[in-house]
């Protein structure tokens, strides 16, 4: 049994909460928030304590901590966290920018615990389907990979989300990560890119709320990536296309009716799918046990510090070229 500190608790930061009490392998001791607000709100939806961050060090019998915080605080947190000798679990954009991103890497080389990323998308059964289906060599060598994702935007308005300062970036840091963490998982390192980001609804905020991404490995397979924050056709789709076939993954479940993937291979020549509409959406759940699992078993925690570094040095090709 593991015991868990969740650092950050607005919306995300509950889902994280209540996925971890959950599990039958974790209990969720404390919170902490700097928002008063957020804190007792949360205290009372979770029926938890509310502990103050140094508390939270100091407390030998709190294993992990869950960042959960803007991401300007990612950084501090995860260096005093590993420091004390804590677990880190930290939400998803691992930072703010390529330097903060190098500086967690080595924290996380010279620390003696367990740090991972968070990528919940890997943990859609979709997405999970279609990693069978390609470790299983259903459509050959991955040769590319092409997605797309976002939402209307409404619910950031005038959030820290719009602060530069706070978040780093606007929606390639938010929802955009998520289509850059999944293209590395399918294909692996991209040695180039470049892209474009721009502000085609939400006019005069200091963030992006466009971005479009291309990429390249060192073998010269491909990835291109669009996300926005007014995008009204539905949450999230992205292609593989392999040598034998193609892989599509269509979560436009608000939209679209649910969680799809639909594939082709050329040798049986038929167009099949699976519908996993029906199916709880359980994903953050899912990734806190993988986490547990890595703790528990000692494993190689993936996404790793080195993971969120290459996804936040794809976003670097994006930005510095614009």
């Amino acid at each position: 049994m593991l015991n868990f500190s969740v650092i950050g608790v607005g919306s995300f930061g509950i889902k994280r909460a209540k996925a971890i009490q959950e599990s039958n392998n974790a209990k969720l001791v404390s919170i902490c928030d700097i928002n008063l607000e957020n804190a007792n709100k949360a205290k009372n939806i979770l029926k938890v304590e509310v502990q103050t961050f140094d508390k939270i060090l100091k407390d030998d019998s709190i294993h992990v901590i869950c960042i959960c915080t803007p991401n300007k605080f990612h950084l501090p947190i995860i260096k005093e966290a590993l420091n004390s000798g804590k677990h880190v679990f930290c939400e998803k954009p691992l930072c703010r920018d390529l330097k903060e991103a190098e500086t967690i890497y080595d924290l996380s080389k010279k620390s003696k615990t367990i740090f991972q990323m968070g990528s919940n998308h890997r943990y859609f059964e979709s997405v999970m389907y279609a990693k069978k289906l390609v470790n299983n060599n259903e459509i050959g060598d991955v040769l590319s990979f092409t997605g797309r994702i976002g939402h209307d935007g409404e619910r950031l308005k005038n959030s820290w989300f719009w602060d530069k300062e706070l978040s780093g970036g606007g929606t390639l840091l938010d929802n955009g990560c998520h289509l850059l963490e999944l293209s590395r998982y399918f294909m692996g390192d991209f040695i180039s890119g470049g892209g474009s980001v721009s502000n085609s609804y939400w006019k005069n905020i200091s963030v992006e709320d466009t971005a479009n991404g291309f990429f390249q490995t060192k073998d010269g397979k491909t990835a291109s990536i669009f996300c926005s924050w007014r995008l009204l056709s539905g949450y999230f789709f992205f292609e593989l296309n392999g040598i034998n076939g193609y892989i599509n993954v269509d979560g436009r479940f608000d939209t679209h009716g649910g969680d799809k993937i639909f594939w082709y291979n050329k040798n049986t020549d038929k167009i099949l799918s699976k519908d996993f509409s029906k199916i709880k959406p359980q994903s953050y759940k899912l990734e806190i046990e993988k986490l547990i699992d890595t703790i528990m078993n000692k494993k190689t925690p993936s996404p790793s510090a080195k993971d969120g570094l290459e996804v936040m040095r794809m976003i670097d090709f994006i930005y510095t070229k614009n």
